[in-house]
């Protein structure tokens, strides 16, 4: 049996006449390891290993003659079905990847290209790279295991260079353990199925395993316990493989045994854990086993000064304060220790040094003192010293130059001008990150002259052609100005960034200036701060866009920053410019700015503020933004997608300019959240704007949604208790009470039912409505003529208030709604009073005393009785019968008067029962302890004065201009569908009857100048009489004309003109009541007899 060697070249480098990925296959079954010598750690802690180093690994079966092409070959294919020469590399990628080239029917060269363009783009350090060589990878292994295909070989190398692809990717942590995870996973699961004798089998080795230990470090997730399991089975699978008899076996212990990079790659995950003392600790005792382990032979174990620098850098991360800085103090001088003793590959180098030092810089403040001094001490200990990188020497100045800032020693500015002195003693010339230390030492004292020096050291590196200047240094000069937020430290900023437009360059603002300056805006109480920060946004756009500054490319953070801002101005400007903030926010998104990401959260700010002004324009743009925000939705991003704050403030603006399509929006949002039963957060503000915007509909199916919402909410979700109550509840049943539908009243019954049921039943739990809401559903039964199951529905309310609802006791807003339908016009039916007479006398048995309000309701029901003559005369008797018991009660006013002259005009059969019926209201005109003298009731009988005017103008231009009934000798017409006149007959005009319509008008002009005199003006006005002012007592006449009353001894100058104080003289107050009676009993007597005198002169006419 024939043997060969194999060997390959580290990274697949691209070499003339070499394929990146060339290697020899042996002619028997084994395993197939390299070992790649690519470091995943980070670059300042990667151990001394040769990355030109190979590995020779023999007896290797040959299951197929491997090709050799040059790279320049993989262009010229003989294959019909490839690309010619002209295609790009992602042309040819994407075409072996596309179903162009089915599985199985791959040839040699499309299997050689795969392999070199999976080597080519895991170079590219992007996720893009590191997608598509995993994609070639499994591409390659399924033309072997599904397409059969034996040439299509994939080995431990090709599952390598995807890992470090993920690893050099540079997408956030999580994804990359994650896909790392999978290759690994994947692997090890394909070898330990496969049981093919020709398969060609790809097992995990030592570098697969330490990727994966390293790709933990970038995550910030605890993963100790999978790191050391990592550990743990190489450490097995070495010991399983030594054991084993195969010849074969006992090969994979070189490539699986754990050697100094995993060990440094366990390090470092302890490393990266921020402020966890007990993960340097557990760094250290790693330290320690690789020192045991060193010391046994054959173990590949060796520490070097990457291993202490892994140590040191764990300790500086600990957050353990001085005790973590002297500790990392202590593992340095152990390093010199050992290098002194003849260990030259422990041998400190300027990475340990600045790694201690700015160890020092993470102290508390009363330890500033001491970490300046041993900073300084480790600077004479360096300087003392021979290093193997002198050239890198600045970076230890600059930490102890960061100690000083960092710490807020006095005088640090000082202190760093002094370090850079020392700097130049040994013959090191301060760098940039110096300058940039100096400048925010003399920012941070916030003193003017600190300033002034801070301006002075930018300007020496603008002018010194050994300096870079960029916008870095403007940048810590602007965030240290910015943070005490007065007024005079942010003009000062402002002139810092004017200044750096000037210079221009890579000096210019980029993103961090911007961000600085707006966010500093946002926390000032500037008064102009809004409009500085659009400009300053502005001015980033612009350099970004049109001056292509790719470092002033901006993020979400300016714009929500100068979005928030915005949101609190109240200018008028603000409406349009927040709106084109955000649709500029939407550009950058479209033009590719990943950095710009627009959330939910981004369009609820400008929606809420567009609600606060409900303007029709306002309104347009809401609805845009709010169908932008469900279109994306639907297109799977759910980051944007619309939640219960984006309804409600959309609902805010709609409700006050268009209430239906608030309603609307609301049921369709609810509807979609109950049919995908998408666990919407839910919030009871929210909920409830949801509800009253459905409840101010007339449409029955937006009630219906509102009580599917409701019983949605309250099966689905734990928090029902602290979302729904009963004021919600009371929302449903308002809902079905505006649509005056006859479905509602179904709905409603079964809703309270179902409600009524279940607290019956022992659910404490169960949401009842409030009286409120029972009054409404009273009123929805009532409107429907459902009579019977109202006061049902009532005896429900007692029974339920004799338990463990006290509160549902049926009061008086209980019958009015019930009434209330009653009294409309468009009531019309034969039950009215009879029904209204029900009514009352069932709050006659519950309450002492029936309100006003609800007499006249349930007059004004049988005023809207319908029927035949005999159900109207009923109506009419019920009515007197209610007038009646009323004025018994003193429960009577104006209202109730005119609401029984109205039955009487309705209901009376002819006009001389009208005049009678007429008559015996007016007859029990009230007294003068029924009129009132508060403003409102004036004010009420204001009203009705006007009303009684404009109807007695309208009728005395009928009525009053015809001759009486006995005398009638013309064709009956009707006039306004409502009342009956006659026209005279032309045959018929003699002498008397024109003397009669003469005499007729003339009472008509003497009654309404009567009314409109006495009736309309003195009770608008409601001032006295004069010669009532005039026989009232001095005191009483100064009230009367000028509305204070009279000073009075030993009165307060505060109390001066107050009628209403409690230390003026009670007799004064009578009088006023005493003299606004008599005023207003002398006009409506003045009134009852003009009106007395028209009912005799007309005979009998109608009124």
């Amino acid at each position: 049996m024939s043997t060969s060697s194999l060997r390959v070249q580290h990274r697949g480098s691209i070499h003339h006449n070499r394929p990146p990925y060339a290697v020899e296959i042996p002619t028997r079954r084994c395993y197939h390891h390299n070992l790649p010598r690519v470091s995943p750690l980070h670059s300042w802690c990667e151990p001394s290993v040769s990355s030109t180093s190979a590995i020779t690994v023999s007896h290797w079966p040959i299951i197929h003659q491997q090709l050799h092409h040059p790279l320049s070959t993989l262009t010229n294919s003989d294959d019909e079905s490839t690309h010619d020469d002209e295609h790009s590399l992602h042309a040819n990628v994407h075409y072996i990847l596309s179903k162009k080239v089915p599985i199985g029917r791959m040839n040699n060269n499309n299997l050689q290209k795969a392999r070199s363009f999976l080597s080519i783009v895991s170079k590219w350090d992007n996720e893009k790279g590191a997608r598509l060589s995993e994609a070639l990878l499994e591409r390659i292994y399924d033309e072997y295991s599904r397409g059969g295909n034996h040439n299509a070989m994939v080995d431990t190398e090709m599952y390598n260079i995807c890992l470090n692809a993920w690893n050099r990717s540079g997408v956030d942590g999580g994804t990359i353990v994650r896909r790392v995870e999978g290759i690994v996973s994947r692997m090890e699961e394909r070898y330990d199925n496969g049981d093919d004798e020709y398969s060609y089998l790809a097992r995990p080795d030592r570098f697969s395993y330490n990727c994966l230990i390293n790709t933990y470090s970038k995550w910030d997730e605890d993963s100790a316990d999978k790191v050391e399991a990592v550990l743990e089975k190489m450490n097995r699978l070495a010991v399983e493989a030594a054991l084993s008899e195969a010849s074969l076996e006992r090969e994979y212990v070189e490539l699986i045994r754990p050697d100094s990079i995993t060990y440094n790659s366990l390090m470092n995950y302890y490393a990266t854990r921020k402020n966890q003392p007990f993960s340097a600790q557990h760094a250290e005792d790693t330290l320690l086993k690789m020192s045991d382990l060193s010391q046994q032979l054959g173990s590949g174990i060796q520490m070097d000064a990457t291993s202490f620098n892994i140590v040191l850098k764990a300790w500086s991360n600990s957050g353990g304060g001085m005790a973590g800085a002297q500790r990392a103090e202590a593992v340095l001088r152990m390093m010199m220790k050992l290098y002194n003793q003849g260990h030259e590959s422990v041998q400190p180098t300027t990475v340990s040094f600045s790694t201690v030092i700015n160890a020092f810089s993470k102290v508390a403040k009363e330890d500033a003192h001491t970490a300046v001094e041993k900073a300084m001490g480790l600077l004479d200990v360096l300087e003392g010293i021979s290093i193997p990188d002198p050239e890198n020497i600045n970076s230890c100045y600059n930490a102890a130059a960061n100690v000083i800032v960092k710490t807020g020693v006095k005088n640090a500015g000082d202190k760093v001008i002094e370090l850079m002195e020392r700097m130049k003693n040994v013959d090191a010339a301060p760098d940039e990150r110096m300058y940039v230390s100096c400048i925010e030492a003399y920012a941070r004292e916030g003193e003017e002259t600190s300033f002034k020096r801070a301006k002075a050291l930018i300007t020496e590196m603008v002018e010194d052609p050994q300096l870079k200047t960029d916008s870095v240094v403007f940048n810590v000069l602007l965030d240290a100005l910015t943070k005490d937020n007065s007024e005079k430290s942010l003009m000062k900023a402002q002139d810092i960034m004017t200044m750096m437009e000037h210079i221009g360059g890579d000096s210019r603002p980029d993103l961090t200036s911007y961000s600085i300056m707006i966010s500093a805006l946002n926390r000032s109480s500037s008064k102009d701060g809004e409009r500085k920060a659009v400009d300053y946004l502005r001015s980033m756009l612009r350099s970004y866009t049109t001056d292509r500054y790719d470092k002033a490319m901006p993020n979400s953070f300016v714009f929500n920053c100068t979005l928030s801002m915005l949101a609190r101005c109240k200018e008028d400007w603000v409406d349009d410019v927040i709106y084109k903030t955000l649709m500029s926010m939407e550009s950058q998104q479209k033009r590719g700015n990943t950095t710009v990401i627009p959330d939910t959260i981004t369009y609820n700010i400008v929606i809420g503020k567009l609600a606060k002004m409900s303007t029709k324009d306002n309104a347009k743009k809401v609805m845009k933004l709010l169908t932008s925000m469900e279109e994306r939705e639907k297109d799977g991003n759910v980051d944007v997608a619309p939640d219960i704050i984006t309804y409600t403030n959309v609902m805010k603006v709609q409700e006050k300019l268009d209430p239906r399509r608030a309603a609307s929006i609301a049921s369709s949002f609810l509807e979609r959240a109950i049919s995908n039963n998408i666990r919407v957060p839910m919030d009871r503000v929210g909920f409830r704007s949801l509800l009253i915007a459905l409840s101010r509909s007339d449409k029955f199916e937006h009630a219906v949604t509102a009580r599917k919402a409701w019983e949605w909410i309250e099966r689905s979700s734990k928090r029902k208790n602290e979302l729904l109550d009963a004021d919600m509840c009371n929302l449903i049943l308002i809902a079905f009470s505006r649509t005056n539908s006859a479905e509602a009243v179904n709905e409603v019954l079964s809703f309270l039912s179902c409600r009524i049921k279940r607290f019956k039943d022992g659910d404490q739990t169960t949401i009842l409505p409030s009286i409120l809401g029972f009054s409404a559903a009273l009123s929805t039964l009532s409107t429907a003529n459902r009579m019977s199951d109202a006061l049902g529905l009532l005896d429900v309310l007692n029974v339920l208030s004799k338990g463990d609802k006290p509160q549902l006791r049926p009061d008086k807003g209980c019958y009015t709604a019930i009434l209330a339908p009653l009294s409309r016009k468009h009531s019309n039916n034969d039950s009215n009073a009879i029904q209204a007479q029900t009514v009352l006398n069932l709050m006659r048995g519950e309450f002492d005393k029936i309100p006003t309000e609800v007499i006249n309701a349930a007059i004004n029901a049988c005023a809207w009785t319908s029927g035949n003559p005999i159900v109207q005369r009923r109506a009419i008797e019920i009515s007197f019968g209610i007038f009646q018991q009323a004025r018994e009660a003193e429960s009577v006013d104006a209202v109730t008067f005119g609401l029984m002259i109205k039955t009487c005009m309705r209901l009376a059969s002819d006009d001389e029962t009208r005049f009678k019926l007429v008559a015996t209201v007016t007859e029990h005109s009230p007294q003068p302890r029924y009129l009132p003298t508060n403003k409102m009731t004036r004010m009420n009988n204001s009203v009705m004065a006007v009303m009684l005017w404009v109807f007695l103008s309208a009728q005395g231009c009928t009525a009053f201009s015809t001759p009486s009934l006995h005398r009638q000798s013309a064709t009956t017409v009707t006039v306004g569908n409502r009342l009956p006149c006659t026209t005279l007959s032309a045959t018929s005009s003699d002498d008397e009857t024109s003397q009669s319509l003469t005499s007729r008008r003339k009472w008509t002009r003497n009654i309404l100048s009567s009314v409109i005199a006495y009736g309309a003006a003195a009770t608008i006005l409601g001032l006295p009489k004069p010669e009532s002012a005039h026989a009232a007592s001095d005191g009483e006449a100064t009230i009367y004309k000028t509305g204070k009353a009279p000073i009075i001894p030993g009165q307060k100058p505060k109390d001066k003109g107050d009628t209403k104080g409690t230390k003026k003289d009670p007799s004064f107050l009578r009088s006023v009541s005493d003299c606004k009676h008599d005023l207003l009993l002398n006009v409506y007597r003045r009134v009852k007899i003009s009106v007395a005198q028209l009912m005799s002169n007309c005979n009998g006419g109608l009124l």
